[in-house]
């Protein structure tokens, strides 16, 4: 009995030790009963006799074997540096066009912004002394205007410079490809030497083959729940000790859980019943996808999720319920209503799908909304950062509407009504991806909020810096307290990378749960080609090399499967993406036999393409033609446009007299209103229902129309969609 109390402060510290610090507090406040206590018995019993059984069956490590693998990777080292350096010249060398590109794109469009933000200083001229925002108007126009008219003024020369690179580059490229390709190769033989002295190791027997799963999968799972979690969940009932003993039965799940990063906070027992509950309310749940994203669910939601509901709502649930939220994503994919990749995904990148803490309705919602407001936001060829598009192009950057926020209407609604700074954009690129399938997590930069996101051609990163940018930037998933065993983001990215060869990838698992056996510390998931590992600083000598040493063969397996990866992919022949050719206005105004003139939105006879201006070295739209999914244009007004964004149509009138002016409209913010006028006459305010992404229509207005030939002016600013204009004479 001492023995099992020794180990089960053991299990619980190394929990503690390796980060799962409140799941340790929690066990350690666990009172057992006599039935729990046999059964921590029992589970404790099992994890040791499992370590030892595995232990005998570990190969012996040859202390000149590692002597000679340590030496290839330090020849390696230079060679790996060497190439880097020249792929990056090569890289460098071959952007130069493109940026060229963007900055005669930019003066393009230069004018036309030097001319709005003219306007606007002197509409703020205008304004009356006595007006008290006079002042900050006046300031703030002169502000842009002087902000524009030094990026203006600052592109000929840019575009100059540009221009003597892309010389430059076009005629030094040929040679840097060849030096590059070069000093790749004298990579690649160092790198074959270095698996060469790997594989003499002896451990490529026992890391390719099958046979220890069963027992590693087992302790593995003990482990990680500790036998005092398990006995505390199993204690509670007769089923629940089932469940226990039907998980450590099922060699394959267990397999299946340990791969997708376990459950969270290790709660095996509590994944497992959740697990069973949506296989009993689906019978589709037990195959395919559908297995995968039942078992994804259960691993995300072992723990849990507080529902984030909208703050005045009453008689809503607290939490998120998991078989919900398992038969939502079904039906939502049953119907086609999911991205494209959804099918392919594994239950690692649908953990991070199902983890939201949202409703499911908040999630259709947003869909709908999307398809709605910005349908352009809505890739049509899988290219999963598109959705992210919708961030820059609806969330303004700044937190003064953040006090608009209405309680009644839910957390992602105020964000797309109201912005907010970096945490509430990538809350919400986050929650547009989960709306769709789309696997995502947190990543935090220093002072900065970002997110990553699953694409068919790799994990991307959006709304901050590239990978690695930030010496304190690391991977985190909300809600699943294991997620930080990756530390830095380039250590989720190796192992993502790694994963999309799940047979080799089963060799890394196995060397890290190896290590795990011998009590080695984990590690995280990258070794740079320079041959040296990111991760706890190392104290010198052998003896904790030697400790390592399972670890550190796991992430060179990792790094190997990565370098596979990347060489088949520079087989394969690529052409360059051509950009899709933006909509442009389109569309017959038609009149019935009762007089009702119906105007498409995109009917325009001025403007007849997508209107752009200059901001921060960028290029932001103002007024947008969008395509929806059944291939009608739309005309949108974006969060840039301003009162000298005007669009007109010009049409004629059966009848000459007054019309009731209705329009069918999408919009994301209260309290907007757009200005009519017919034919230069005064303007007629319209005021814009909030639809929350909905369509609806606006109450009528009046306008006079003469017979024969009319033009009718629309301006805001307003973020509204537009789907036709109805003119019905009274």
């Amino acid at each position: 009995m001492n023995n099992i109390r020794y180990f089960t402060s053991l299990f619980c510290a190394i929990a503690l030790l390796t980060g799962a610090t409140s799941v340790a507090k929690e066990h350690a406040k666990i009172e057992l009963t006599a039935k729990g206590k046999k059964l921590e018995a029992n589970y404790t019993a099992t994890l040791n006799s499992l370590s030892e059984e595995i232990k005998r069956e570990l190969p012996a490590v040859d202390e000149a074997k590692l002597a000679a693998w340590k030496e290839a990777l330090k020849a390696e080292e230079g060679p790996a540096k060497e190439a880097a350096v020249k792929a990056k010249v090569v890289a460098k060398m071959q952007a130069a066009a493109g940026k060229l590109r963007r900055l005669e794109e930019n003066l393009k469009y230069a004018p036309t912004t030097i001319s709005k933000a003219n306007a606007r200083l002197q509409r703020a001229k205008a304004m009356p002394d006595s007006d008290p925002d006079r002042a900050q108007a006046l300031k703030s126009a002169e502000s842009y205007l002087a902000s524009r008219q030094k990026e203006y003024d600052a592109l000929p020369g840019n575009i100059e410079k540009a221009k003597v690179v892309v010389r430059e580059a076009k005629a030094g490229l040929p040679s840097a490809i060849k030096e590059a390709e070069a000093a790749k190769q004298v990579h690649k033989k160092a790198m074959a030497a270095t698996w060469k002295a790997m594989d003499a190791l002896g451990m490529s027997g026992v890391l390719g083959s099958d046979a220890l799963d069963g027992k590693l999968s087992k302790y593995m799972v003990i482990k990680e729940a500790t036998p005092c979690g398990l006995a505390e969940f199993a204690q509670q009932s007769s089923e629940n000790v089932k469940l226990i003993q039907q998980l450590l039965a099922n060699r394959d799940l267990m397999i299946q859980m340990l791969v997708a990063d376990g459950s969270n906070s290790g709660k095996y027992g509590q994944a497992m019943k959740v697990y069973t509950d949506i296989q009993k309310a689906s019978p589709r749940a037990k195959d395919g996808i559908f297995q995968k994203l039942a078992l994804a669910v259960s691993l995300a939601h072992a723990v849990p999720i507080t529902q984030r509901n909208a703050q005045n709502v009453k008689d809503v649930p607290e939490l998120v319920d998991p078989v919900k939220r398992y038969l939502s994503y079904e039906k939502w994919y049953l119907d086609r209503e999911l991205d494209q990749g959804f099918k392919d995904l594994s239950v690692w990148n649908l953990a991070m799908t199902v983890d939201g803490s949202d409703p499911d309705e908040i999630y259709a919602w947003g869909r709908k909304m999307l398809l709605n407001l910005r349908p352009d936001c809505i890739p049509n060829d899988g290219d999963t950062s598109v959705y992210v598009d919708a961030v820059d192009k609806e969330i303004t950057y700044s937190s003064a509407g953040v006090k608009d926020d209405l309680p009644e209407v839910n957390f992602m609604q105020n964000i797309l009504a109201n912005g907010g700074i970096c945490g509430r954009r990538a809350f919400f690129g986050r929650f547009i991806l989960r709306a769709f399938g789309v696997p995502t997590t947190a990543r935090k930069q220093p002072g900065h909020a970002t997110l990553a996101h699953w694409h068919p051609d790799g994990w991307k990163t959006r709304l901050g810096g590239n990978w690695g940018r930030g010496a304190r930037g690391y991977y985190s998933s909300m809600n699943r307290a294991r997620s930080n065993q990756y530390g830095a983001d380039v250590n989720f990215l190796a192992s993502s990378q790694a994963r999309e060869d799940a047979t080799a990838f089963m060799r890394v698992k196995r060397a890290q749960w190896m290590g795990a056996l011998v009590g080695e510390a984990s590690k995280p998931g990258l070794i740079t080609f320079s041959g040296k590992t990111r991760g706890p600083a190392k104290k010198k000598g052998t003896e904790i090399e030697k400790l390592l040493f399972w670890n550190e063969l796991a992430l060179y397996e990792q790094r190997r499967i990565i370098a596979g990866l990347d060489s088949e992919r520079g087989k394969s022949s690529s052409t360059a993406s051509v950009a899709a050719k933006e909509p442009a206005a389109t569309g017959e105004v038609s009149v019935d036999d009762q007089s009702v003139i119906t105007i498409p939105s995109a009917a325009c006879s001025s403007p007849t393409e997508s209107t752009k201006t200059l901001y921060h070295g960028g290029l932001v739209d103002h007024i947008v033609f969008v395509k929806n999914k059944s291939g009608d244009t739309l005309l949108h007004l974006s969060r840039y446009s301003a009162e000298t964004d005007s669009f007109e149509y010009t049409f004629d009138a059966p009848k000459a007299g007054k019309y009731k002016l209705t329009a069918n409209v999408v919009t994301p913010k209260p309290r907007q209103r757009l200005l009519a006028s017919a034919n230069g006459g005064g303007d007629v305010e319209i005021a814009l229902p909030y639809t929350i992404g909905m369509w609806d229509k606006t109450a009528p207005v009046e306008i006079e129309l003469k017979a024969g030939k009319n033009v009718l002016k629309f301006h805001g600013p307003a973020r509204v969609t537009i789907k036709d204009f109805k003119l019905t004479l009274k």
